[in-house]
């Protein structure tokens, strides 16, 4: 799917502004961005439901052949069962009901007879459950799913997991998700857009500090110096993947202390350092050496890693 020049305003606000995004929808994307950020919006513009002011969103795939599960689901006021047969009734595949149903069913962690119930009966969480279940029947050659873990406990997220896992491999379905529970959804994607502002990045914005007079001021009189050209910037994100660690002490480098790390973006290291009173976030390439929560760190930021934002 390529979108070109999109844009998307909401009461004269502009909410996207996406010049070029290709990604490739037989795969499973993940959406990152902080509240706020247009994840939500793309989704519905990518899905249809919403149409942009401008721009141009260039797919093989038909409008039938997206599916989209938003937050918050919302059943038709009829039986399970009833809600199911609607959804496959409008792509025509009642005839193969049980089949799709019952392992829908499986995936989610429901029994059959949940089929009976009323949508009243239901949870808010197996509501969520049951409306997951539906969109995987659907079998659609691209699945959006927008914070489909909302209301689920751990166990059910890793059934969604591994349910996701077993379609894109199964039956070819490719999904792009969007999510708050960002080590769930790393784990299983195996690329990343990032959004910030409406607006595409180059990396996650998870390293973003207040400018004050030409620096970044970490407190406990630990500042970093930013380069000339963010003068007229009132913040500044850093490039995660362009900061250099070492446990040796070298020239150039300022120390801190490793206070967590934990994997993100499928099989990547993400590595948060203790600097005066605020935590730096980077990704550990393959090549560098490993590191424990305490250790001392030494660490250099790219010039290059400095990014003005608006």
């Amino acid at each position: 799917m390529k979108i070109e020049n999109l844009k998307y305003l909401y009461n004269s606000n502009l909410i996207l502004d996406i010049e070029n995004l290709e990604f490739d929808t037989s795969k499973i994307t993940a959406l990152m961005g902080a509240n706020g950020s247009g994840k939500s919006t793309l989704l519905r513009v990518i899905s249809g439901i919403e149409k942009p002011f401008s721009g141009e969103i260039k797919s093989n795939l038909k409008s039938k052949e997206i599916s989209i599960l938003l937050p918050e689901p919302v059943l038709l006021k009829r039986s399970v069962k009833k809600n199911f047969e609607f959804a496959l009734g409008c792509i025509g595949a009642l005839n193969e009901f049980n089949d799709r149903v019952y392992e829908a069913l499986n995936f989610v962690g429901l029994d059959k007879s949940f089929l009976n119930k009323k949508y009243y009966e239901l949870s808010s969480g197996q509501t969520q459950r049951v409306a997951f279940g539906i969109v995987l029947s659907l079998r659609s050659k691209l699945i959006i799913l927008d914070e489909p873990t909302n209301s689920v406990d751990l166990s059910t997220a890793k059934n969604f997991s591994k349910a996701i896992k077993y379609m894109n491999d199964n039956y070819k379905c490719g999904f792009i998700i969007s999510s708050h529970d960002e080590k769930w959804l790393s784990a299983i994607a195996d690329e990343s857009i990032f959004l910030y502002g409406g607006r595409l990045a180059k990396f996650e914005y998870k390293n973003i500090f207040k400018i004050s007079d030409g620096k970044i001021k970490f407190g406990k009189g630990l500042d970093i110096n930013l380069p000339s050209n963010l003068a007229n910037f009132s913040e500044v994100a850093i490039n995660l993947n362009l900061i250099e660690v070492s446990k040796l002490k070298q020239d150039g480098f300022l120390k801190g202390l490793a206070h967590s790390i934990s994997s993100v973006y499928g099989e990547k290291i993400l590595l948060k350092i203790k600097y005066g009173d605020y935590l730096i976030k980077l990704i550990l390439k393959d090549s560098d050496e490993k590191f424990s929560v305490g250790d001392e760190i030494y660490f250099k930021i790219d010039e290059s890693a400095y990014v003005g934002v608006e």
